[in-house]
C-alpha cells in the first residue's frame, strides 16, 4: 500500500478501516476461541488428574468438573481422578516422614500402570508442595523436582497422551516475619521454572503466582494447616484451572456451590471413580496395594453419570 503525500487516498483508507476491524474482531474473540478450542480438546476424552494429597481429595477436580458439565451441558466429560496422598515427582522424602511410618510415594512407582489402564488423552499434574520436602530451595532438590516434570510430560507423551496441563504448586500458606524462612519461595520458585516449559503438546496453568495475588489481598488463609487448602481454596484452584484453559466463571459463594445437587452428584461420582481405580491401578504408600480388578466400578460410574447428565441438561 503506496502513500503518497503522506496521505491515504479513499481506496486505502477503506481498506485499512476493514483491515482494523478485522484485527479489533480477533482481539475482542481471541479469548472465546482460546476457550472453546480447550473445552473441545478435553470433551468426550480420558482425562486424567494427577497430583499429592490435595489432589487426592479431590475437591477442586470435582469444582472443576462441576462447572465443565454445568457450563457446556451439551458436552460430555470424562475425567479420571488419582491423587495420591504425600506423593512426589521429585523421588524425595525427608527423614521421619509420616512419624517415620513410610518415605514418600514417588509418582514413578504407579505412572506406567496409571497411563497403561487409564489410556488418558489429557493429563492435568500439579505436584510441588512435597517435593522441595519443606526445605530451604537447594539445587539438588530443585533438580531433582525439574527431572521429575520432564520425566512426567516425556513418559504422559510416549503413551499417548495428547495434551498435558502443568498446574504449577498452590501457595505454602504461611506468614512469616522479615527474614524468616518460609516455603512458599521454593514453590515460587518452582512456579517459575515450570512457566518457562515450552513444549509442543504442554501448557502451563500458573495456579500459584494467582494464589498468591489472591492471598496477600485478603486475611483468611486458604489452608489451615499451610498445606491443604479448605473448600474455599479448591475453589480457587479449580476457577484458576479452567482461566488457564479459556474462560472465567462467575464468582460464586463457596458455600451455595456445596450445596448445589449438581455439585454433589458430581462430587459423588469423583470420590468412588477415583477410589475404585486407585486400588484398580494399585500404590505404594503406607502399605503396598496391589492392583485389583475393576468390577463393576464403570457400570457404576455410567448410570451415576446419566443422573448427573439428566440434572445438568434439563436446566
Amino acid at each position: 500500500m503506496e502513500i503518497e503525500d503522506g496521505c491515504l487516498n479513499r481506496g486505502q483508507l477503506c481498506v485499512f478501516n476493514t483491515i482494523m476491524k478485522w484485527l479489533c474482531l480477533l482481539v475482542l474473540f481471541c479469548p472465546f476461541l482460546h476457550a472453546s478450542t480447550a473445552i473441545e480438546s478435553i470433551a468426550g476424552k480420558r482425562t486424567l488428574f494427577l497430583g499429592d494429597s490435595i489432589t487426592q481429595a479431590g475437591t477442586y477436580v470435582s469444582f472443576t468438573s462441576y462447572y465443565l458439565q454445568r457450563l457446556h451441558p451439551e458436552k460430555d466429560f470424562d475425567i479420571y481422578p488419582l491423587g495420591l496422598g504425600s506423593e512426589t515427582v521429585s523421588g524425595l522424602s525427608e527423614e521421619g516422614h509420616a512419624g517415620g511410618r513410610f518415605p514418600r510415594p514417588s509418582l514413578f512407582e504407579r505412572l506406567e500402570r496409571v497411563l497403561t489402564k487409564v489410556k488418558p488423552k489429557i493429563v492435568f499434574a500439579c505436584y510441588g508442595i512435597n517435593c522441595g520436602i519443606y526445605k530451604p530451595l537447594d539445587e539438588e532438590r530443585f533438580n531433582a523436582f525439574k527431572s521429575g516434570v520432564k520425566r512426567l510430560i516425556a513418559k504422559s507423551k510416549k503413551s499417548g497422551v495428547e495434551q498435558i496441563y502443568i498446574v504449577t504448586p498452590p501457595i505454602y500458606d504461611a506468614t512469616t516475619k522479615v527474614g524468616q524462612f518460609n516455603y512458599d519461595s521454593v514453590m515460587a520458585s518452582y512456579a517459575a521454572w515450570e512457566m518457562t516449559i515450552k513444549e509442543e503438546g504442554v501448557q502451563v496453568i500458573n495456579l500459584h503466582s494467582a494464589m498468591r495475588e489472591a492471598r496477600d489481598a485478603r486475611k483468611k488463609v486458604f489452608s489451615g494447616d499451610r498445606v491443604h487448602p479448605g473448600k474455599e481454596g479448591h475453589l480457587f484452584m479449580a476457577t484458576s484451572i479452567l482461566k488457564g484453559l479459556g474462560f472465567e466463571t462467575a464468582s460464586e459463594d463457596v458455600g451455595e456451590v456445596l450445596q448445589d445437587p449438581l455439585f454433589k452428584k458430581v462430587d459423588q461420582l469423583r470420590s468412588f471413580r477415583g477410589k475404585q481405580w486407585m486400588k484398580h491401578v494399585g500404590y505404594t504408600r503406607e502399605k503396598v496395594v496391589k492392583p485389583q480388578p475393576l468390577g463393576e466400578t464403570e457400570k457404576t460410574v455410567s448410570k451415576m453419570q446419566a443422573e448427573i447428565n439428566k440434572l445438568r441438561r434439563a436446566r
